[in-house]
């Protein structure tokens, strides 16, 4: 599924499957620096080199922005993640554990939270990153600039901050001027809540990526999406820092040697847009070592048999999904999303087009998540005749010739659906949509396709033209719905509004949920509320295959059940 994020940490997908052709194949860096060796996997020779070259592929083009939470797109996060780091990370079981937070404590009431920065942890010009760095980080996602000039996505990270509606109304500038932050010293600083919340130190506060102040308080917010900085930023506190960029054809980044857990074994990475169709054979030469994404499910299998190639397929934290408008009269009706579900064959379309590599799911909850809970949830399982009756009650009654009447207009229903070039399997998807709801008799015109980033830009911005979509959402390692599923979050894509989803959503995160039973039983009520009201039409939680050449060591501590993390450990053999 070609991918948005939803947070440093989580990331929103878009229906297709990874999307979007591309550019150069050839492994050699263009920089002006030394040329580093590329690992030429067909040799299996052996080497210890720092000098040797990971080159990562992903097959949906990135946006040329590079300050943290400046673009939406999930291939640029992929970039951001390997340049900046966040305030806490995970580990291989998904537990949260420090990163530039070393460590951090509740008050008593659980409205304040006090955080210590590492002492170790340093800009790549060796700066030490300070509690100046973490406040103007916040002022920036807080801010009215950020909200209605920038991308602005992400001010839910900062929105539990005592003061944030002061920011984002442009009424104040700086939470610790309104009581939103308190810095102890340069390492050691306080958060205040505005009321008790489970969620919000895992969910929203710990995925943030500090940036330098040093840097970026040198540029006015407003120029910062044309800035040299964001295109290319100097400064950083993750593994890798940028030497080149190449348009939206690849990534040039070298060590951080100032990094403070430790300066990664290998020295360069280049990032990639390749096309899909090439990726399996760039694996098998050697020519990419990394797929971090766009590899196909089709090619699994073939790929499970060349010898230099180790592939795994973790489950997804995330679920694909057919995307709606739901303030559209067409759909309104629960009864017409609910005939929309019953009418998909969803395992048939996991059999052919996913091979079998993913989950039918039936709510907000991917399997994977601690939170997911079967019981009490409708399964939707393929039922032509419910679907038809459940159109019948809605009011969409049948023509001569089959077809069924849109009751909002009086006329044949004709639906629109787009979708993400570049992917066979996003094509594969809109048709077998197409199919199973003319067998309802609903008519579906599927629109050419598009640059992944066109449409999600069209998808995020409610563009008029965009009626139903095809999309993913990949989710944070904490669940907390907030950012997707309230009434007034920036990515509710359906424009979903119900106060009563609201309020089953406050209760995973009030102060009863620092329980962990507690909050369990608050999502399960939530998820089958929205199992109920079907927002999205659902469709499956699918695995997700990586691959690399066999030698590329990942440690066995690095290999989360979503996936490898931290590539500052990894090295060749």
């Amino acid at each position: 599924m070609a991918k948005v994020k939803k947070t440093a940490m989580a990331t929103l997908a878009v229906a297709a499957s990874v999307a979007v052709v591309i550019a150069g194949c050839s492994t050699n860096t263009t920089n002006s620096a030394k040329p580093a060796n590329t690992a030429n996997t067909n040799t299996g020779a052996a080497s210890t080199s720092t000098s040797q070259t990971l080159v990562i592929a992903q097959t949906t083009k990135y946006d040329d922005q590079f300050i943290p939470d400046m673009d939406a797109s999930l291939y640029t996060a992929n970039i951001v993640g390997y340049a900046y780091d966040p305030l806490l990370t995970v580990d291989k079981n998904l537990n949260f554990v420090p990163d530039i937070i070393q460590s951090y404590s509740y008050s008593k009431d659980k409205k304040t939270v006090t955080m210590h920065i590492n002492p170790k942890a340093k800009w790549s010009d060796g700066q030490p990153v300070t509690s100046d760095d973490v406040l103007f980080t916040m002022n920036y996602l807080g801010s009215k600039t950020y909200a209605t000039t920038l991308q602005g996505q992400y001010g839910y990270l900062v929105s539990p901050l005592v003061g944030s509606s002061e920011l984002a109304s442009g009424k104040a500038t700086d939470f610790s001027k309104v009581g939103g932050f308190t810095k102890v010293n340069n390492t050691t600083f306080e958060l205040h809540f505005q009321t008790v919340d489970a969620a919000a130190l895992y969910s929203d506060i710990a995925s943030i990526q500090p940036i330098p102040e040093h840097v970026f308080s040198k540029i006015p917010m407003k120029d910062w999406v044309t800035a040299s900085e964001d295109k290319m930023p100097t400064v950083t506190d993750g593994p890798y820092e940028f030497v080149q960029v190449n348009g939206q054809d690849s990534v040039e980044m070298k060590a951080n040697p100032n990094y403070f857990r430790g300066k990664p074994k290998i020295q360069n990475v280049v990032f990639k847009t390749v096309s899909e169709s090439a990726l399996p054979g760039l694996l098998a030469d050697g020519s990419v070592n990394f797929a971090m994404e766009g590899l196909q499910l089709a090619d699994v299998d073939k790929l499970k048999k060349i010898p230099n190639i180790k592939v795994v397929t973790p489950p997804e934290n995330g679920f694909d999904y057919l995307g709606l408008k739901l303030y559209k009269p067409e759909f309104k009706n629960v009864k017409v999303r609910q005939a929309f579900e019953y009418a998909l064959n969803r395992k048939e379309m996991i059999q052919g087009i996913e091979k079998g590599y993913a989950t039918p799911i039936e709510g907000p909850l991917p399997p994977v998540s601690w939170a997911y809970t079967s019981k009490g949830m409708n399964p939707y399982n393929y039922n032509v005749a419910k679907a038809n009756q459940l159109l019948d009650q809605a009011g969409w009654k049948k023509g001569a010739d089959g077809m069924r009447i849109d009751p909002s207009t009086g006329k044949e229903a004709n639906l629109t659906l787009s979708y993400s070039s570049g992917s066979t399997v996003d094509a594969q998807i809109a048709v077998a949509v197409q199919q199973a709801f003319k067998a309802i008799g609903v008519k579906v015109t599927i629109n050419p396709p598009m640059d992944f980033n066109t449409l999600a830009t069209k998808v995020e911005n409610d563009d008029k033209s965009i009626e139903m979509w095809l999309m993913a959402w990949s989710l944070g390692t904490d669940p907390d719905p907030r950012g997707l599923w309230d009434s007034t979050d920036a990515m509710n894509f359906p424009r979903w509004k119900d106060p009563k989803n609201d309020k089953l959503i406050a209760a995973t995160f009030d102060a009863a949920s620092f329980n962990k039973a507690n909050r369990k039983a608050a999502f399960a009520k939530w998820a089958q509320y929205v199992n109920q009201q079907l927002p999205y039409i659902f469709l499956w939680a699918p695995d997700t295959p990586y691959a690399w050449s066999s030698n590329l060591q990942i440690p066995a501590k690095d290999m989360s059940t979503l996936g490898p993390i931290n590539p500052q450990d990894w090295s060749y053999s």
